[in-house]
């Protein structure tokens, strides 16, 4: 695989200041040497964001977020790291370059991006094109407006087996490529055919505005699934994504909510009734990733599904993820039967704001379901399970007691049930702060974060041996293997947040005393381990009535207890 050329990550930070990227998302405000201000990737009443300029850091203390200005672009953007040096790279004016081998970084995402853009275009030129009549009177009997079709680039995939292969093809891209983009199936025999036939196409839009996938409708009912999404492919894993969230990003950040709903068209037409911040999941449950993608934006979500049992719990599963990630929700009740595109053009604009003021309480809508469907013992069991799925103990104190009061459970007994779990949480954010539970372990990783050109020396000093969990270990290999400027999109988020808070550190310490400290420390580790072993052996050579094996092991062990003096 390609690497990049450590010195452009290095150049970027140079030429960005990471203060400039950030304050395009968050209202920084001067705190001493640091620029604090509201998280953008989770709900806070009180900032605990903190930009450090001088090391061209972020971290924050609720959610531990952390990294640097590429890591932010790629966090708040929802894009890959590659992505995120790509765009950043060119506001700064660095030119991509290339470490040791490899073509260059990104291309074979390019070429399936290419393929995508290829795509969209072949089926928005075939929509207007009199093979796509059976699509544009479909448009017209759902009363979507031209000016929609044209803001979310809807297509028509024709029904021939080949329309876009004999595209792709034509451009240069072969039957393995066209597959992995999830355009095309490959025959046995070779060759390929189109994925899409005979479909309606909306393209699934990345947020940094590139079309990665495609949704289709069936324009006959009995032309296979009624809809049919691209398969996960590099560029697309349908539980990253939102659709919809690229076309409502501006007008979700200015408003600070979201409505979120289910269906395709159901994005559209909120947007042409004038909700453009709205957007809906991919035919699956909400997840962790598009909570967080929508947390870049919003601290609300306003959960509007179908009026029907199945539109309710996916409400219920929705509010659930919501609440656990830290973002407040609602949930906008439909009367039974109806959709959000019926409701709309049935009852208008004004019925939908009005059932939104009345929203339920996100907390309260999932405590209602909870009552309906459980009996006492599955009460307590999702109440249990729902708490100790919330990443932030914070957010689990705060709950509790609303959870407990509205079901009749005792929260003393919720609080002893929860107990073993939050020492554990405990005891895992010492590790490291996210990678190791011993304060040593976090002295030696510390040298080795503020000492990359000198990992070597530590090596050789035996410093992954001395590292005493799974986890330090874990982290001391990634940022042996890396170069400083590589090594955030490798780290999980524990081990950015411990990576970022020492980086931050490194001025108001002797770092230089730091180094000396372990590397004595290391070598008598190392010898206190070979004594050991040497004494070891002494019991078994004396134990087998080997002299010789003796005699050698107490002129080794000699000689080692001399150089420790």
């Amino acid at each position: 695989m390609a690497r990049l050329d450590p010195s452009v990550v290095a150049e970027i930070k140079a030429r960005l200041r990471i203060e400039d990227v950030v304050g395009r998302h968050v209202r920084l405000r001067r705190v001493g040497h640091r620029l604090v201000g509201p998280c953008p990737f989770h709900q806070e009443t009180k900032p605990s964001f903190s930009v450090n300029p001088d090391e061209g850091f972020y971290y924050c203390f609720g959610c531990q977020a952390a990294g640097d200005v590429i890591e932010f672009y790629r966090a708040i953007h929802g894009v890959d790291f590659w992505d995120a040096v790509v765009a950043l790279a060119e506001e700064a004016g660095v030119e991509l370059r290339l470490g040791p081998g490899g073509d260059k970084p990104g291309s074979s995402r390019k070429r399936l991006m290419e393929m995508q853009a290829l795509a969209a275009r072949a089926f928005r030129e075939a929509l207007a094109a009199p093979m796509g009549k059976a699509a544009r009177e479909y448009i017209a009997r759902r009363g979507i407006d031209a000016a929609v079709v044209e803001t979310f680039s809807l297509g028509f995939a024709p029904t021939a087996w080949d329309f876009l292969w004999r595209k792709l093809r034509a451009a240069g891209f072969s039957a393995e490529e066209a597959a992995l983009g999830g355009l095309v199936t490959q025959k046995e025999s070779g060759g390929a055919y189109d994925r899409f036939r005979g479909r309606l196409m909306f393209p699934i839009w990345s947020l940094s505005g590139q079309v990665v996938a495609f949704g289709g409708r069936a324009l006959q009912e009995d032309d296979g699934p009624k809809y049919l999404n691209s398969p996960e492919t590099p560029l697309f894993t349908k539980g990253d994504h939102l659709y919809g969230l690229y076309q409502a990003r501006r007008a979700a950040g200015a408003e600070g909510r979201v409505l979120l709903t289910e269906g395709y068209v159901d994005v559209l037409t909120l947007s042409q009734f004038g909700f453009s911040a709205s957007c809906g999941v991919l035919g699956t449950a909400l997840t962790a990733e598009q909570v967080h993608r929508l947390a870049g934006f919003v601290s609300h979500v306003d959960v509007v599904m179908d009026g029907d049992g199945a539109g309710r719990k996916a409400a219920f599963r929705s509010a659930e993820m919501l609440l656990s990630q830290g973002l407040s929700c609602a949930v906008v009740e439909l009367p039974e039967g109806e959709d959000v595109d019926s409701f709309l053009r049935a009852q208008g604009r004004e019925a939908l704001e009005e059932l939104r003021r009345c929203a339920v309480d996100g907390v309260e809508y999932c405590v209602a379901w909870v009552r309906a469907h459980h009996n006492p013992a599955e009460m307590v069991a999702w109440t249990v399970n729902f708490l100790r799925g919330m990443k932030r103990l914070d957010l689990q104190a705060y709950f509790l007691p609303r959870i407990a009061g509205a079901l009749g459970l005792s929260e003393q007994e919720l609080r002893r049930t929860l107990a073993p779990a939050q020492a554990a949480r405990h005891g895992a954010a010492e590790k490291l702060r996210g990678a190791s539970a011993s304060q040593r372990d976090r002295e030696l990783l510390a040298v080795a974060i503020w000492f990359p050109h000198r990992h070597e020396e530590l090596d050789a000093l035996g410093i992954e041996a001395a590292l005493s969990t799974p986890r330090g270990k874990e982290l001391w290999r990634k940022i042996r293997a890396q170069s400083a400027e590589a090594v955030l999109p490798v780290l999980d988020a524990g081990e950015k947040a411990f990576y970022v808070q020492t980086q931050m550190q490194a001025r108001q310490v002797d770092i230089e005393a730091a180094w000396e400290s372990v590397c004595a420390w290391l070598r008598r580790n190392h010898q206190q381990k070979a004594v050991e072993q040497i004494q070891h052996a002494l019991v078994e050579a004396k134990r087998e009535g080997d002299l010789a094996e003796e005699l050698r092991l107490l002129a080794v062990l000699s000689a080692l207890k001399t150089q420790a003096v």
